[in-house]
């Protein structure tokens, strides 16, 4: 078992409280053009929607080779599935079923620097080493993660509970509750923060690994099972590329 999993510089967060609205999001890539390419869709599979803004009612379906631009949405149904790529090519995201997140990014000189607010849902990513001024921020209503050479998974529920666990890298994680607070999770641990700030820090669980595992599957494959009353029709997603 390793030792500390989870180091708090700031030890007196209690409780998560702040409610961050998408739409409040000022911070995140704001002065950026609205029409500047910030990532494309590589992959869709069933109910996949995006949007321009919060600000849109109306979503619209998406398809391989869509341009995100800054502040898109994009929105995945039941059993669905979207791989998004970033312009700069320095991360992906497989973004799982019931999931909507909101995609930032920044240029700056020869640099992109990305954001993605995660309204609710799960996010596999891997993110390629960066330089040292560069940015990657994954922002939830109440954590913000900013990562470089990392992979892992990042979910968040509708009951406000926030998971984040690294297969490799590291996550500096700053608190967004009244209290604040930081602190960096490394490779091979998970983190788990419930609404009402209790911490769980542990070194990656079989069940993490698993959901790690199962979060990377972005292959569709098909069976069907012939029955007297007709075919059934199964599909399921392999770890096959």
């Amino acid at each position: 078992m390793r030792t500390n999993l989870f180091l708090l510089i700031l030890v007196s967060y209690f409780s998560l409280t702040l409610v961050l609205k998408s739409e409040d999001i000022k911070s995140i890539g704001a002065e950026a053009t609205a029409n500047s390419p910030v990532a494309v869709v590589k992959k869709v599979f069933k109910d996949v929607d995006y949007r321009k803004s919060s600000q849109q009612s109306d979503w619209q379906k998406a398809s391989v080779g869509l341009i995100l631009n800054d502040g898109n949405e994009v929105k995945t149904g039941s059993k669905s599935l979207a791989l998004i790529l970033f312009t700069d090519g320095t991360g992906l995201l497989r973004v799982r079923e019931n999931s909507i997140l909101h995609i930032y990014g920044e240029k700056k000189q020869q640099r992109l620097d990305k954001n993605t607010f995660i309204q609710k849902g799960l996010i596999s990513f891997d993110v390629n080493k960066l330089s040292e001024n560069e940015e990657f921020k994954f922002t939830t209503p109440t954590v913000v993660a900013s990562i470089r050479g990392t992979s892992g998974f990042l979910e968040y529920t509708e009951d406000s509970t926030f998971t984040m666990s690294l297969d490799s890298g590291s996550a500096h994680l700053s608190f967004l509750g009244p209290q604040g607070g930081e602190g960096i999770l490394q490779e091979g641990n998970t983190v788990v923060i419930t609404n009402d700030g209790n911490f769980q820090f542990r070194a990656q669980s079989p069940e993490d690994i698993n959901k790690a595992n199962d979060s990377k599957k972005t292959t569709i494959k098909k069976v069907i099972i012939k029955t007297q009353r007709g075919n059934i029709e199964i599909e399921y997603y392999s770890s096959e590329e």
